[in-house]
């Protein structure tokens, strides 16, 4: 297999070839078929986040260790699996839910791996979708994309559960009958802008700057896209 992997923060990835994984237990092995660029791969590739007032939060210290293959959002075909991995069938076409916990602590056994105190989040802690072939461990963490484009499943596993996420904190009875302010027409924006068509009862309002990503926000189904700094938006 090949991967491109970060040897050095901020350095230029590395194509690395060595041999493919073949799967044991419930691993699966799976062919990339789409993997996204999230911002968090940036900082990870940098080795750190700016938290402002010149703090870093530094990735090294807390369990980011090179050589790494990036990428979190990840779609893929599965070309094998280990003999424990019963649902996972050659030819498959699948998501990959990239954040995965240890599996054993009280916070995995409730289901929210995501919030592990011992994290192995593909294209963070282990190695990701920057590459040729990606193994997950256990099929749970694989979701059927159906006739979804690889490239448009992609970003669900992250963007689109942030964006799912804080739609999913709005009162059931405001979507049903008020639009919703979206702030900003970033990636995450614009996914919002989609779930939002599907989940409201009333297409959303975008705030946004940008008069490329206004657009991009009314072609995405925004009812308007309000520029915050035009005279009279206030």
């Amino acid at each position: 297999m090949i991967s491109q992997d970060v040897t050095t923060f901020g350095g230029p990835l590395q194509a690395t070839e060595r041999p493919t994984p073949q799967p044991t237990g419930s691993q699966v092995l799976l062919r990339t078929l789409a993997a996204g660029v999230c911002h968090s791969d940036i900082h990870t590739w940098q080795g750190f986040y700016d938290l402002g007032q010149g703090k870093r939060l530094e990735m090294g210290p807390r369990g980011v260790h090179l050589p790494l293959t990036l990428g979190h959002e990840i779609v893929g075909e599965v070309v094998a699996a280990g003999p424990d991995a019963v649902d996972a069938v050659p030819g498959q076409r699948r998501l990959v839910y990239p954040w995965i916990g240890c599996g054993q602590c009280r916070i995995c056994q409730r289901g929210r791996e995501h919030l592990c105190p011992k994290p192995a989040f593909l294209g963070i802690f282990r190695d990701g979708g920057y590459a040729s072939h990606v193994l997950v461990p256990h099929p749970r963490y694989l979701l059927d994309i159906g006739d979804l484009a690889p490239a448009q499943a992609a970003p669900y596993a992250c963007s689109g559960l942030t964006a799912f996420s804080a739609i999913h904190k709005v009162d059931a009875s405001v979507l049903a009958e008020e639009p919703v302010v979206v702030i900003g027409a970033g990636g995450v924006g614009l996914m919002a802008v989609s779930l939002l068509g599907r989940l409201a009862g009333r297409p959303p309002v975008v705030v946004e700057p940008d008069a490329g990503r206004r657009q991009a926000a009314l072609d995405a189904g925004a009812s308007a896209a309000i520029d915050p700094n035009a005279a009279g938006a206030a």
